[in-house]
């Protein structure tokens, strides 16, 4: 199975695309359930507005979120939205911080917590490659040690706590309903927001090879192939020639020096046939060096 394939065959809960969607719908749902709730309280539409306004809010902003960065002022601004999406959660955080230190609640708490988490999370994830990340000096906080998937675990096992919590002491099924939307949103958010931590971290590993494996790789095979079919065997030749003929030189110097000490005819006859073979491996030598 090669990438391409293994890409295709990944889990629906590892598409952003997919995941985008259903944060989409869940906050869809969340604003309509709720207004469907309130509707049953004789309020007037503009206290209906109100009421959303006041208690969705920050749903509503997210759900803007969800929709601005699908067109092309939101991706071009993507970072800008990121930043205001961070400080949105700050000051939710510091709201569920005062409301436990004013009532203390179980379900308040794990709220808190869940706020917390996806704070830390978004600020050490959506920050990462801008100028904020480098002005605070983020690399340094003691929570970018944290793993983006120990982030979605904290996450996921608070929203079951609060779900869990609330099919125990609510007693209305519209409240459970509402609930189980609120703790599939988080799980969805933070999931979204790993995955965008998934993104940043294939990109700067991009950075860091820059090509350098495919180099390194048609390296290899020009290497491989240069041995095998190219210049190095032809030099191997070559050089081997050259030591033949280097060889038969040294022999025929030393069958002259013997020729001219015994004085035989035959030793300069000899002598005559080696040259002409060496004559011969020369001519056959050009020869191929010629058709090469």
């Amino acid at each position: 199975m090669n990438l391409e394939e293994k890409k295709e065959v990944r889990s629906w809960y590892d598409k952003p695309r997919f995941v985008v969607n259903i944060v989409t719908l869940l906050l869809f749902g969340i604003l309509v359930y709720s207004q469907s709730i309130s509707s049953t309280s004789n309020l007037t539409g503009w206290e209906l507005f109100r009421n959303i306004m006041n208690v969705n809010i920050l749903y509503v902003i997210i759900l803007l979120y969800f929709i601005i960065i699908r067109f092309k002022f939101g991706k071009k601004y993507f970072n800008y939205c990121n930043l205001f999406l961070i400080l949105l959660y700050f000051f939710v955080t510091m709201t569920s911080l005062l409301s436990i230190i004013s009532s203390f609640d179980l379900l308040l708490f794990l709220v808190l917590l869940i706020n917390i988490t996806l704070f830390i999370q978004m600020s050490h994830t959506f920050l990462r490659g801008t100028v904020s990340w480098k002005e605070f000096k983020m690399e340094r906080s003691p929570f970018n040690e944290i793993k983006a998937s120990s982030y979605f675990a904290i996450v996921f096992i608070l929203s079951a706590l609060y779900l869990v919590i609330n099919l125990i002491s609510s007693g209305e099924f519209s409240g459970v309903v509402l609930t189980l939307f609120i703790s599939l949103y988080y799980i969805f958010f933070s999931r979204y927001i790993y995955l965008y931590s998934v993104y940043l971290d294939s990109i700067d590993k991009d950075k860091d090879n820059s090509g350098n494996f495919d180099e390194v790789k048609d390296r290899i095979v020009n290497s491989v192939n240069e041995s095998i079919n190219g210049e190095k065997i032809d030099n191997f030749v070559d050089n081997t020639r050259d030591k033949i003929d280097n060889v038969i030189d040294d022999v025929t110097e030393k069958i002259e020096g013997m020729g001219k000490d015994s004085g035989h005819k035959e030793v300069s006859l000899d002598k005559s046939e080696i040259k002409a073979v060496k004559k011969k491996k020369k001519k056959n030598k050009d020869n191929n060096g010629g058709e090469e």
